[in-house]
């Protein structure tokens, strides 16, 4: 019989987020792996295997709307199904065709799967979650991101120095297949009665102006975290602290993730009973404090209470803000926003890295890591009014 997931206590529940993780660590592991093999193997510099790695993001940011509308027409498993597919198919095409086509046909057809996979299991989630828990069910979701940014890299390496580029991807490929068959195994529908509403009628416009305020608030704050992933161990070092060993900068990237991690289990049940717009209140005055003291961090130490400060600061802002994404929205549209949303977090990552290059250029890395804190509180305001706790849970 297949598992249905139903909230967090659910086996299906964790057989999405395992599908889910499996394909960020395939994400995670692509970057360092086409950053070490395109030089190496076909004699392109750096800066063309970096464009290799980003038409995945591209392909895939364009189009997350779009798949958000088709997960929300035909369901969240079927589109996390066919993206698998797609997915699957895409590394299949690095593994045996390992040249610049094969590159750039694998890159768009990957992007597409990773984008398809990304949006559907979070519909799928939030449609089978029990409003009173849903927060607690993305926020323990979320979780597959930041262990396949943990696992992905460390599997490229390691695997890649071991056997060497062909069979690394034919390992990634065995990884992202799994993907495939859990969502094939896994299969479920909305819980009822959370839906009612999902005959009435909408609008493209309805569906943007539920997303709008989450939108801009989730650019402030990837556009920061996209800010810190290119730059921090470099805006690190210049203060004196080591970009490398135990007490360096990418150790205080380590920290950052680690306490993501901890935060999301610690503060679990934090958006259920805060409210999501208490929560997204509170998160964003934490990250804006953890990124002032990563800029004027004057050791390691300091920079390490930053990191932890920031993780906890971030850890409720996906749940929190996805759920005032798709709050005021019946069922389908709830897929369709969510597509809207995982765009802009991606276009928050991507901004950040290249208008904090060329703000560094200009300011300094302190002042635009200070300008990042800044722009967290700026976008405090635009935040709809908190409901009461009775109202929040009806």
């Amino acid at each position: 019989m297949p598992l249905a997931p139903a909230g967090h206590r659910s086996w299906g529940f964790w057989l999405v987020t395992l599908a889910a993780t499996a394909n960020y660590a395939v994400m995670a592991a692509t970057a360092p792996l086409l950053n070490r093999s395109v030089p190496e193997l076909l004699g392109y510099d750096t800066a063309i295997a970096g464009s290799f790695v980003a038409i995945a993001g591209f392909a895939g940011m364009a189009t997350m709307p779009a798949l958000g509308y088709l997960a929300g027409r035909f369901g969240p498993p079927r589109v996390t199904i066919v993206a698998a597919a797609l997915a699957t198919i895409g590394i299949g095409i690095a593994t045996i065709a390992f040249a610049t086509p094969g590159i750039v046909a694998s890159r768009i057809v990957y992007g597409l799967g990773n984008a398809g996979i990304t949006v559907a299991t979070t519909a799928w989630v939030s449609a089978t979650s029990p409003a009173a828990s849903r927060g607690r069910a993305l926020g323990y979701y979320g979780m597959s991101v930041w262990l396949g940014l943990a696992i992905g890299p460390v599997l490229a390496e390691n695997v890649y120095a071991a056997i060497g580029n062909g069979r690394t991807w034919a390992v990634l490929l065995a990884v992202q297949a799994l993907t495939f068959i859990l969502a094939v195994t896994v299969r479920g529908n909305p819980v009822r009665g959370e839906d009612s509403r999902a005959g009435q009628a909408s609008t493209v416009t309805t569906v943007r102006r539920a997303v709008a305020v989450p939108a801009a608030v989730a650019i402030a704050a990837w556009g920061a975290q996209g800010v810190l992933t290119a730059f921090l161990v470099s805006h690190l070092e210049a203060r004196s602290i080591p970009a490398t060993g135990l007490q360096g900068g990418a150790t205080i990237l380590l920290v950052f993730a680690s306490s993501v991690l901890l935060a999301r289990i610690a503060l679990a049940s934090f958006t259920d009973r805060l409210g999501p717009t208490r929560a997204t209140q509170t998160a964003l005055g934490v990250v804006a404090l953890g990124l002032a003291g990563l800029a004027v961090a004057p050791g390691f130490a300091t920079a390490c209470a930053a990191a932890i400060a920031l993780g906890f600061g971030y850890a409720p802002l996906y749940p929190s803000l996805t759920v005032l994404a798709t709050q005021s929205l019946a069922g389908p549209d709830r897929s369709t926003a969510i597509g809207w949303f995982s765009a802009a977090t991606s276009a928050g990552m991507a901004v950040g890295a290249v208008a904090g290059g060329s703000l560094i250029v200009v300011v300094g890395s302190t002042a635009t890591i200070a300008l990042c804190a800044v722009a967290q509180i700026a976008v405090i305001p635009l935040l709809p009014p908190a409901k009461t706790r009775n109202a929040a849970r009806s």
